[in-house]
């Protein structure tokens, strides 16, 4: 027992002397150099602290910044009777873990702060979609009728209706920036619009042979136009203008794309791999590697949304469609212009009443026939003349193409003959069927 108890004094004896010991730590930490207080406790472990409801200890004075919303004044006449305070700090026990506290005067600020930056990017976006309507709209006049048939593919993710008020709209911008000039026939010094029209069937033939995709020909024939407009092309490079043109093309529309061997094998020997691959380069540089077309096909397909898709009428479509290509005259024509007549023409061949009506007028950009007359009378004019691109003809008289290139020339030869109005009022409406 006498053991137990001289344990028992000495154990108290040393709480004791460590209690004196960190009292006199405690004031000799706290420096007074002209009012300033400095402690050496680590000050980001008290802010933890405080955060989880651990209770402070009746607390030194620290140097930490002030926080945003609290006065000087109020800092000033509390941190001198806390440093008079601090004199009798004495140990005391742990404090009982107090219930979860926020920090008053962070929170606020943040939460501020995040409300008005979202408020601030609604309103831009809010304002941007506001302008960006308005500048379509007033473009265009909307004194018909139409439905909204893009309502219906809002669960299709490959029709992407919520954006294809924006896109089309845009590629009406883009195809403004990547027309050739109209007259570039004329300033070249050796090349004739005749030579121009047996380089493009050639192009039709080997596009035929590899069976690529018919935006790649779109593609191909816009690269080579828009390149002769600003360079001189001499006679003896123009096959591997054309064939370089299509290397570029297949490359950026179609999956695979065929080997340069293959372009080479086709021009019988005329030009190598090497000299492909340098036109290819120097065509790029002269375009400035710019060759974001909006392909005619995207806006016959579009017109084609407001006829169900019929495909009897997307056949002749692209048929009437690749004539505005081949032929020199379409030079410098809107793309979603000729989509729109080509697509105007394949209903008055197969007898479609109305052949244009409100719904058509909206899904094609908002053209109407007035807008269209020039391009329809230049389509029905080279289908009443004599053949002049035999691969053209051809492609398009097989059953894989329902024989549009034959149906058509017949249809247009008999509507001449019978002297019948393109632009007949009766068979036009600006309101849809009920």
């Amino acid at each position: 027992m006498s053991t137990l108890n001289n344990e028992n004094e000495f154990r108290v004896t040393r709480s004791r002397t460590k209690g004196s010991d960190n009292s006199n730590t405690a004031q000799e930490s706290v420096v007074k150099s002209n009012d300033v207080v400095v402690s050496s406790s680590r000050l980001y472990l008290g802010d933890v602290s405080r955060q989880f409801g651990i209770a402070r200890p009746a607390a030194l004075p620290t140097t930490r910044k002030r926080p945003l919303g609290e006065s000087a004044n109020a800092r000033l006449t509390n941190s001198r009777p806390e440093v008079a305070k601090a004199k009798d700090v004495r140990p005391k026990t742990a404090a009982p873990l107090a219930p979860l506290q926020l920090i008053p005067h962070r929170l606020p600020q943040k939460r501020q702060a995040t409300e008005s930056s979202t408020n601030l990017v609604e309103k831009l976006h809010h304002e941007s979609d506001e302008e960006s309507s308005t500048k379509f709209k007033k473009s265009k006049r909307t004194d018909y009728e139409w439905q909204d048939l893009d309502e219906e593919d809002f669960d299709d993710p490959l029709m992407v209706s919520e954006y294809v008020n924006e896109i089309f709209p845009y590629l009406h911008e883009l195809e403004q920036k990547t027309l050739p000039d109209r007259n570039y026939l004329f300033n070249q010094t050796q090349l004739k619009p005749k030579m121009r029209s047996i380089l493009v069937d050639w192009l039709v033939e080997m596009h035929q042979r590899f069976r690529l995709l018919p935006e790649t020909l779109f593609l191909a024939i816009n690269i080579m136009d828009r390149f002769m407009s600003v360079e001189v092309v001499q006679i003896d490079k123009l096959q591997l203008l054309a064939t370089g043109s299509l290397f570029i093309a297949a490359k950026y529309e179609e999956v695979f794309s065929p080997s340069v061997k293959n372009y080479a094998y086709y021009t019988d020997g005329s030009y190598t791999e090497d000299e492909i691959l340098q036109a290819e380069k120097y065509i790029l540089t002269i375009l400035n590697f710019d060759l974001g077309y909006p392909n005619p096909m995207n806006f016959l397909r579009r017109i084609s949304k407001a006829d169900d898709y019929d495909v009897q009428l997307r056949t002749l479509g692209k048929f009437l469609l690749e004539i505005t290509i081949v032929d020199h005259r379409f030079i410098g024509m809107l793309p979603s212009r000729c989509s729109a007549a080509a697509m105007y023409i394949a209903r008055l061949v197969l007898g479609k009443d109305p052949v244009w009506n409100g719904n058509l007028i909206h899904y094609s950009g908002g053209y109407r026939v007035d807008d269209m007359k020039e391009c329809i009378e230049l389509i029905v004019q080279y289908l009443v003349s004599p053949v002049e691109h035999d691969e053209f003809f051809k492609k398009y008289a097989t059953r894989k193409f329902m024989k549009a290139s034959i149906i058509c020339r017949s249809w247009a030869k008999n509507f001449v003959n019978d002297r019948k109005d393109l632009f007949d009022e009766r068979l036009l409406t600006e309101k849809i069927n009920k």
